[in-house]
């Protein structure tokens, strides 16, 4: 049965969270069919790094990462931050003052159980508690972007072949407080 809990990452999951990134990220990429793209999944690990030791050396202020645990096991996790280079760079800076939505990850194993979306909500009402109006996130993962897609609508900027013949990225901004209301009225 799970026993699930959302709270802010603790100093004592970090090593734990670095395995959790490579193993996401390594069945997100098998499952995209992109297993090939090796240093580009070493470069998105060692990215899911660092944006956790931004989290814990800004005790949350610059990057706040939430996490999903099933007992004491980390099973999913979420973060906003600042907006990455690929956002600011699709978007022509447009986006650099919004907040970003990012690292939403759910452990393989606990996949297709409403976790996501928990996580999601979760961020979203930290994300207003701290008066954060808008967000924006993105996607170049073709699984993530239909999910996406059923929960944000259209992207606002769809940069098709972006990664290649047939591998669009996706960029999405939208205000919390309008999402909040139709996610609640879901």
């Amino acid at each position: 049965m799970l026993e699930l809990h959302i709270s802010r990452v603790k100093i004592e999951d970090r090593e734990y969270m670095n395995e959790f990134f490579r193993r996401v990220l390594i069945d997100t990429f098998n499952k995209n069919e992109i297993s090939e793209l090796v240093d580009t999944l070493n470069d998105e690990i060692e990215d899911k790094r660092r944006c956790l030791d931004q989290d814990f050396e800004s005790a949350g202020k610059d990057r706040c990462f939430l996490v999903a645990k099933d007992g004491n096991l980390v099973i999913g996790s979420i973060e906003y931050g600042p907006p990455n280079e690929l956002i600011l760079s699709c978007t022509n800076g447009e986006l650099n003052e919004i907040k970003e939505i990012g690292t939403v990850f759910v452990h393989p194993d606990y996949q297709g159980k409403g976790i996501g979306t928990k996580l999601f909500v979760s961020i979203l009402l930290e994300m207003k508690k701290e008066c954060i109006e808008e967000f924006c996130m993105d996607s170049g993962y073709k699984i993530a972007q239909g999910i996406w897609i059923k929960k944000l609508g259209r992207p606002q900027y769809h940069l098709r072949d972006y990664w290649g013949k047939g591998a669009d990225h996706m960029i999405w901004r939208k205000n919390i407080s309008d999402l909040l209301r139709e996610t609640m009225n879901k």
